[in-house]
């Protein structure tokens, strides 16, 4: 299971790591039998892989993303102070609530109220840049929200299932998906190591 991105990408986590929330606020019985039927493999993760390659490198010169990142590093160096001003406890609630603006108006192509699949899939459309991406490589937007659902269903349940707080997978889960993340284990390791590089390079 990929360990979590640096806080500093968070608002590219949005993008490219759904969360498994997600999977439980859908509403259909169709879309969760449509998550539970989808089989990931190699081919579908190398798509995801430059998809997610093409769009970090396209965030990251997002003038809101550089802002929050720059945001970050003066709160930062006010929160190593050994002794804070009045107006560095000014400042510091200042930048908090500037970042918290910037933050809640991130571009989120799966939507983190979506309730569906179809809501998802059409707020992908909404962002250019990722229907180009998945253009490029043949994955259409309801596939990539699907893989995602999947993908994170089975990241979760294999982690628990190796740290031994799971004995039998939950219901709606793909015991073939899970298998996947365990056999790949590797794979998906470098593809979070060369997103959080591209995240700390930084604009």
């Amino acid at each position: 299971m990929p360990f979590p991105l640096r806080r500093d990408v968070l608002m590219l986590a949005c993008v490219l790591l759904p969360s498994l929330a997600h999977a439980g606020s859908l509403q259909s019985n169709s879309d969760m039998k449509e998550v539970e039927a989808y089989r990931l493999t190699t081919g579908a993760l190398k798509k995801v892989v430059n998809v997610n390659r093409a769009l970090m490198k396209e965030i990251m010169n997002d003038p809101k993303l550089q802002q929050s990142m720059a945001i970050r590093q003066e709160l930062e160096a006010l929160q190593e102070k050994d002794e804070l001003t009045e107006a560095d406890e000014k400042r510091i609630e200042g930048l908090e609530k500037r970042l918290e603006a910037l933050e809640e108006d991130a571009v989120n192509p799966l939507g983190g109220d979506a309730q569906s699949l179809s809501e998802m899939e059409a707020g992908i459309r909404k962002y250019p840049a990722m229907v180009a991406a998945l253009g490029r490589e043949g994955m259409t937007p309801r596939e990539y929200a699907t893989f995602w659902l999947a993908f994170m269903q089975a990241a979760f349940a294999h982690g628990f299932q190796k740290s031994g707080m799971l004995k039998d997978l939950p219901p709606g889960v793909n015991p073939e998906n899970v298998k996947f993340i365990g056999e790949h284990a590797a794979e998906i390791e470098a593809m979070q190591k060369e997103l959080e590089a591209i995240g700390a390079k930084g604009p």
